[in-house]
């Protein structure tokens, strides 16, 4: 519900059919199905975006686990991203190419690199601010902070979700702010 009052309290909120991102990740998730499976369905709560990244797997098996992530998902009622590459069936896909189907999310990093993606992907539906906190996925990286993260949302022309070390409580930091929402990967490994 913290991921819908940030973007109901945002100063432009955007129309995307959803406010919260689930990331996957190999290295942190020992069973992502099995985790999919426990998510509750869009009827008791909002739609979710699910990005599958899990890029430490080889190919043939990342394709098989990620159709197989993709059905249970979409069962559910909620949104399957899937990260580099394409994958038949998915809602769109994060980082890469453009493609002409579904949702085009990025990664931003700096502002720069935010500048970049809007220049190569002027389609582009979501960009994910990140590390906004402190962070286990990418231990010792400097976090960007609330209002330096924030700066960067207001600046870009295109919708933005905070990403790295998000907890209730920095969720809670982020209402009022440019975001339209928030992501996170440790929802998925608590």
């Amino acid at each position: 519900m913290r991921a819908w009052q940030i973007r109901r309290k945002a100063p432009a909120p955007c129309r995307l059919p959803f406010s919260l991102a689930l990331f996957t990740d190999d290295r942190r998730q020992r069973d992502i199905i099995l985790a999919l499976k426990q998510l509750p369905s869009a009827q008791l709560i909002p739609p979710l975006g699910v990005i599958f990244r899990h890029d430490g797997l080889p190919p043939a098996a990342r394709q098989a686990l990620g159709q197989e992530a993709r059905h249970i998902t979409q069962m559910k009622g909620h949104y399957f991203i899937y990260a580099r590459g394409k994958l038949k069936g998915a809602d769109g896909h994060h980082g890469g190419k453009l493609s002409s189907l579904g949702f085009t999310t990025m990664p931003v990093h700096n502002l720069r690199e935010g500048q970049q993606a809007q220049s190569r992907h002027s389609a582009l539906d979501v960009g994910f601010i990140s590390p906004l906190f402190p962070t286990q996925s990418h231990p010792g990286a400097l976090a960007l902070g609330v209002v330096k993260g924030a700066n960067m949302a207001k600046a870009l022309p295109f919708p933005c979700f905070a990403l790295g070390g998000i907890t209730p409580a920095t969720a809670k930091r982020l209402v009022g702010s440019p975001f339209q929402g928030i992501a996170a990967l440790g929802a998925f490994t608590e």
